[in-house]
């Protein structure tokens, strides 16, 4: 047996390291059929284009069941029944709070559906208390509305588990989206008493309260909330 072959353990990114030497997939085929998650490439090879994401570790992977198009520096994958993108920075997302840690909290974002793309995650999204000014001088981006500058959401409670949200991607570091909420449209969509579970209505600005046992909340309200049909329109489902 060769020595290599003997020690190699091949990871899913598509290389095996054994004592220092790096050994690569067989290279992809132009038109050959891929399937979602399939290893297309690595960074250094190509460009990530449509229909394309990379991974944590550097590899390109399909998104999309279809062919795979090469061409100027850049692979792709081609359906024409289906385009799949990544969410990117700047984008408006829905998702659902997992867990709220006081000055984090932990979102699951959907999969959106906008002019005919499918836009996915891979990976969860966070919304993070920062005092104003933002960590370390780091900039918070643009808003949708004029180019102030977007600021973060002041510290305490802007929304809690179970909420369905909608939050603006300022941030696409390696293991998180890092998420805003300071859009109008941003906010908490959908929300239940934490008590009683009864739907929460609007009480008014940053205030949610129960009809049922009065419990009130206060929370960052989207302007959308309670309004499933401008949701649909928003992203245009």
């Amino acid at each position: 047996m060769h020595i290599i072959s003997a020690l190699c353990i091949r990871p899913q990114a598509g290389a095996a390291i054994a004592f220092g030497l790096l050994i690569m997939e067989d290279k992809i085929s132009e038109n050959a059929f891929v399937m979602p998650g399939d290893w297309l490439g690595v960074e250094e090879e190509f460009s990530s284009a449509d229909n394309t994401f990379v991974d944590s570790d550097g590899a390109i992977r399909a998104a999309i069941i279809g062919n795979v198009h090469i061409g100027n520096g850049k692979i792709s994958v081609r359906n024409p029944n289906w385009e799949r993108r990544k969410v990117e920075r700047g984008m408006l997302v829905l998702g659902t709070v997992t867990d709220d840690m006081k000055s984090v909290a932990f979102i699951k974002l959907d999969t959106i559906r906008m002019n005919g793309i499918e836009y996915f995650a891979i990976k969860d999204g966070k919304i993070v208390a920062e005092r104003p000014g933002g960590p370390r001088g780091r900039p918070f981006g643009r808003d949708r509305e004029g180019g102030r500058p977007e600021r973060p959401a002041p510290s305490g409670k802007q929304c809690g588990v179970g909420d369905v949200i909608i939050a603006k991607v300022l941030f696409d570091d390696p293991d998180v989206y890092t998420l805003g909420i300071r859009d109008r449209e941003a906010g908490v969509v959908y929300s239940e008493c934490p008590l009683c579970g009864t739907h929460m209505a609007v009480e008014g600005p940053g205030m949610l309260s129960c009809p049922e046992c009065k419990d009130r909340e206060p929370k960052k309200v989207s302007a959308l909330y309670g309004k499933p049909e401008e949701i649909k329109r928003l992203f245009g489902k």
